[in-house]
């Protein structure tokens, strides 16, 4: 069994939201496309998000940049939070 080692830059773990979703500009037809997965339906990601990481599984080059730009958007609030 080969053991993958772990990134050297592990990503925090970031939910994203559908107000995330919508402030980006996505429509929920759109969104719709990628439920229900793994068990998660879309009323589950109005009321509680889904993790960046769950959106980049999915395969969707949408979905993946949605995930990339809420990590930045937090990691940006994250920073200027420790500077203040």
């Amino acid at each position: 069994m080969t053991t993958i080692p772990p990134a050297p830059f592990p990503r925090k773990r970031v939910i994203v939201t559908h107000d995330d979703a919508k402030a980006f500009g996505y429509c929920n037809a759109g969104l719709r496309k990628w439920f229900p997965r793994d068990g998660v339906t879309f009323d589950d990601f109005r009321q509680h998000g889904v993790t960046a990481e769950w959106l980049r599984a999915t395969g969707d080059a949408m979905a993946a940049r949605l995930a990339d730009e809420v990590e930045q958007i937090r990691e940006r609030l994250h920073q200027s939070q420790e500077n203040a």
